[in-house]
């Protein structure tokens, strides 16, 4: 992130409402190309991506906090997609394509081609999501999946559950796409 960027982004967090002025130009200077690019993905329509950034950086001017930590370039499209834009993007989408019929589990999952499910999540809202999902598989595949995790090899495991490596091996494939699945399942739910 260069300077003037960063210097921008602090001058945001300022409690005075004039020094805040006059970081704003700066950085809408900066990431209004960054922004614009990411909105046209979604609306393919300059006027409206206008229109919804307009709005995100009037949400930026109310509520600057969330870009308190951002230190790089994708860290900060990721919060302002998260935090300001996103509500947004569905309301435009939801506005142009009345007609249209998207399942609500679509629509919730409007999200950026550079951002996972996983990364989207913070870190806090992970941990609970990885306990639920390890929380719903069977013990022995829990037992088996701890144990790995612990960097105990194939062997050792199969001796553990009293099982052949092969079986090991195979439990363990099965349980990581189940995981996979669950883990999925489970993000899209919130």
């Amino acid at each position: 992130m260069d300077r003037r960027l960063r210097k921008a982004l602090k001058g945001l967090m300022d409690p005075d409402v004039e020094r805040r002025r006059r970081a704003m130009e700066p950085f809408v200077r900066a990431t209004f190309d960054i922004f614009i690019r990411h909105l046209y993905r979604y609306l393919g329509n300059e006027v409206e991506c206008e229109d919804v950034l307009e709005d995100v950086y009037a949400d930026i001017w109310e509520n600057p906090e969330r870009l308190r930590n951002v230190t790089n370039h994708k860290e900060l499209l990721r919060t302002v997609y998260l935090y300001y834009m996103r509500k947004r993007l569905r309301e435009v989408y939801r506005r142009i394509n009345r007609h249209l019929y998207l399942s609500q589990r679509d629509l919730d999952n409007l999200i950026g081609p550079e951002l996972g499910v996983l990364e989207m999540m913070s870190q806090s809202e992970l941990r609970q999501a990885l306990h639920r999902t390890l929380g719903r598989l069977k013990a022995r595949e829990r037992r088996a999946i701890e144990l790995w995790m612990e960097g105990m090899s194939n062997r050792a495991i199969a001796n553990e559950l009293k099982t052949t490596v092969g079986a090991v091996k195979m439990l363990k494939y099965r349980t990581i796409l189940k995981l996979k699945k669950m883990l999925n399942d489970c993000c899209l739910e919130s």
